[in-house]
């Protein structure tokens, strides 16, 4: 099985709960994708004005969760992500593994698989790979794109520039992300090689007509919808798009907090950096879907 998650973001005028921003029935329904999605879940949020990121993350299914459903619709920010995570094999689920992943005031979620890890693992520098806590992918995606951010002083392009890198490597794979920090929210959209996991939804017991919209068709498709306000959402599949636009392939969205203006980066205009040579990381132990989900709750 590989990693399938499902991403949400949006960025608004003012303090809104993520419900408000979305709508309430439209968020209802990404959170009862958690049924499909439940190895976890986690979010993140800002009040836009320059301060800290919070996150909040659980290894527990989201499915009637009453925390998640307290976070989305009672948590005010002026930027805010959830994510619902499907764990791939061999990932354990557990709250280092969680996404969003935080470091260095960058919030990080993934929707994707990016294997083998250890090639992952080996663009990443010492000081980098030290700093890592779990065993995903995901977070050595985070690593990258914050890497190089820090390099380059722009989250956008930078993130342009890892998938320009990481895509002829890994050709299969899904590098959807949302991204947040205090001043702005980035969107990836890159999985033209990505498979859609039909087998995964066939062994989920869920019934056909269970299964989230357009998951058989688009399930790596993510939308935009902005609002007369400015408020501007986006999302993977799953939620009901009609006036919603599809993000097109090889892009990175980029939306500005203080202003909500938006800029997009094509993946083609990001100068991929030399990928140094890949350390080799010990085997991992086989996927237990809720294995270590006792340990509850992880707050930052």
């Amino acid at each position: 099985m590989v990693g399938m998650c499902r991403l949400l973001g949006f960025a608004a005028p003012d303090a809104r709960s993520l419900a408000d921003a979305v709508g309430a029935v439209q968020m209802a329904t990404f959170c009862a994708m958690a049924r499909l999605h439940d190895d976890g879940w986690g979010a993140a949020w800002t009040a836009g004005d320059g301060g800290a990121v919070r996150t909040q993350r659980s290894p527990r299914s989201g499915h009637e969760d009453p925390a998640l459903a307290a976070l989305t619709t009672a948590t005010p920010a002026r930027a805010g992500l959830v994510h619902l995570r499907l764990a791939s094999s061999g990932m354990p689920v557990a709250p280092e593994n969680t996404h969003p992943f935080l470091d260095a005031g960058t919030a990080f979620a993934h929707n994707g698989a990016v294997k083998p890890v250890a090639l992952l693992e080996g663009l990443l520098p010492d000081p980098v790979r030290h700093r890592l806590q779990g065993t995903t992918d995901s977070e050595r995606y985070a690593a990258l794109v914050r890497h190089r951010a820090a390099q380059l002083g722009d989250l956008a392009a930078a993130a342009a520039s890892v998938v320009a890198q990481l895509a002829p490597l890994f050709p299969s794979s899904s590098l959807n992300a949302v991204v947040l920090t205090a001043r702005e929210l980035v969107v990836v959209q890159a999985s033209a090689g990505a498979r859609v996991p039909h087998e995964d939804f066939d062994a989920s017991g869920l019934a056909e007509h269970e299964l989230p919209t357009g998951h058989r068709t688009g399930y790596y498709q993510l939308w935009r919808r902005r609002s007369p306000d400015g408020t501007v959402v986006f999302s993977s599949s799953g939620l009901r798009t009609d006036g919603w636009e599809p993000l097109a392939p090889g892009t990175v969205v980029s939306v500005d907090l203080r202003t909500l203006a938006e800029r997009v980066v094509p993946v083609t205009a990001g100068a991929p950096a030399p990928a140094p040579r890949p350390a080799p990381l010990p085997a991992q132990g086989r996927h237990d879907s809720h294995e270590r989900a006792d340990r509850a709750m992880v707050g930052t």
